[in-house]
């Protein structure tokens, strides 16, 4: 007898370390997916910024900027992009044609955090003043000077965020769900209907405002007694909170206790081996994982070997979708859609990069402003899809263009810009009546020929202008120059 209670006490500091682990192995999963979703914010919010740049935007051009939203909208992945001003009423919804009347926001205290701090922000979970129904938004303020004159928002169903519990692959009987900074439940595993817009318990909303992770045993909503583990991102204050049942954790107990009142003395050693044979398993399993967490933190995509347990190849897994996830997020930020040439945000980095080697080696930068020529007549003519296309052949003809240490990039519509490096005035005219005769070479676009041609707009540093904002706005005042002197050519800004 003795000797068995000094087993079964082993066996159930083995299961204690067990659930610790597993408690530890699921935190980490629990932060697995939060970055996946803070990733699906940053993307949403990086698109913002660069829509938020729109010259029809700054300049009162409302109608105009609503057909460039409609247009964004294709690739954010988000159901509706919306303008208010900073009283809160909106100016404009793609869910609405342009020009209707639009009601007041319905989260106000969003508005009001978002005027406060100035910074974008992701909005907790409230009922959308169009659609009427549950919407969580992402917001950019826009600013005139030092002052937020408008809100620019991307605002979407909670049904978007129910993928990503999905793909985990989660035990049929463990209960996930995705919880907004005030505790709202915005996504559950199992009868979202119910619990859609409710609160989780207090017991879980007040360790949660104590700390950002963490595990501890409770009730769900529904009545089910589980292991809880949740990990909140410090950026967002959403959440994901994973419960696991207490009778699964248990039930190998209860039997193994069972065992061991008529187990031998010889199968009692055997026992003990096992379990410290296992031990050292699951701490080569935690061991392992520990570099590829470290890489998932700094960016790097992780290589995970197999692992002895299936929970720990369970996290593995999660670790390499979550950081696939991030870096398909983080491209995407960067880089058009459609014709896949990066975009207005990487084309801004790369510029504001190149000038301070200007500045430090005194070289020179170039940049042209492109806009094609006849684009709307093919595109108004034979359709988006036809257009599209023509936009991908487009690019393909700048990237062979130009060198490797240059960049092509699409700032949206039928406008391109190129940023030559060490490269001055004189050598950019070169290049740009070298370019306006490729683009302007026929298209064959399946069995539809087109013909466009392509005005361009040239500023260089330094001697048009030493700042990256005012040399793209050089160069996009001679494009159109080039333009009113009749296409088809290339201006020099002054």
């Amino acid at each position: 007898m003795p000797i068995a209670i000094v087993s079964a006490f082993l066996i159930f500091d083995f299961y204690k370390r067990e659930q610790t682990r597993l408690i530890a192995d699921s935190i980490s999963r629990a932060r697995a997916m939060i970055s996946v979703i803070d990733g699906k914010f940053a993307s949403t919010q990086s698109a913002l910024s660069a829509l938020g740049t729109s010259h029809r935007l700054a300049s009162g051009d409302l109608e105009g900027f609503y057909g460039r939203a409609r247009e964004a909208l294709k690739s954010m992945r988000v159901d509706s992009i919306v303008v208010a001003d900073a009283s809160g009423q909106l100016l404009l919804s793609t869910r609405r044609p342009y020009g209707e009347a639009l009601p007041e926001m319905a989260n106000r205290a969003h508005l009001a955090r978002v005027l406060e701090t100035g910074q974008a922000s992701v909005s907790d979970l409230y009922i959308g003043a169009i659609m009427g129904s549950f919407i969580y938004s992402v917001s950019v303020p826009v600013r005139r000077g030092e002052r937020t004159m408008l809100l620019l928002n991307a605002s979407s169903a909670p049904s978007r965020l129910s993928g990503i519990l999905t793909e985990q692959k989660l035990p049929d009987s463990w209960r996930a769900a995705i919880v907004d900074g005030a505790g709202t439940i915005v996504a559950r595993t199992h009868d979202l209907g119910k619990f859609l817009g409710k609160k989780v318990n207090p017991d879980l909303l007040s360790r949660m405002d104590s700390a950002d992770e963490g595990g501890f045993k409770s009730r769900t909503l529904d009545g089910i007694p589980v292991i809880t583990v949740y990990s909140r991102s410090p950026t967002t204050r959403w959440s994901v909170v994973l419960g696991m049942p207490l009778a699964e954790l248990t039930i190998g107990l209860r039997q193994t206790l069972i065992w061991l009142i008529v187990a031998t003395i010889a199968a009692l050693g055997i026992g003990i081996a096992l379990a410290w044979f296992i031990g050292g398993r699951v701490a080569r399993s935690i061991t392992a994982l520990a570099q590829p967490v470290m890489a998932l933190g700094s960016g790097e995509l992780p290589t995970i070997p197999r692992l002895y347990f299936k929970e720990a190849n369970a996290i593995g897994e999660t670790l390499l979708n979550a950081a696939a996830s991030l870096h398909k997020a983080k491209y995407e930020a960067h880089h058009d859609a459609l014709t896949g040439l990066p975009n207005r945000t990487l084309f801004h980095f790369f510029v504001q990069q190149h000038l301070t080697l200007c500045q430090r080696n005194k070289t020179e930068l170039a940049i042209l402003y492109i806009d094609l020529d006849g684009f709307k007549l093919v595109n108004d003519t034979h359709g988006h899809a036809v257009g599209d296309q023509l936009l991908r052949q487009v690019a393909t003809r700048l990237t062979s263009a130009i060198r490797d240490s240059d960049i092509a990039a699409r700032l949206g519509g039928d406008e391109f810009a190129i940023a030559l490096v060490q490269s001055n005035l004189e050598n950019a005219a070169a290049f740009s009546m070298r370019l306006i005769e490729i683009l302007s070479a026929p298209y064959q676009l399946d069995d539809i020929g087109a013909a466009i041609s392509a005005s361009i707009g040239i500023a260089a540093y330094p001697v048009t202008e030493r700042d990256s904002d005012m040399l793209l706005k050089k160069a996009d005042q001679a494009m159109y120059k080039a333009k009113s002197l009749g296409k088809r050519r290339f201006c020099i800004g002054a």
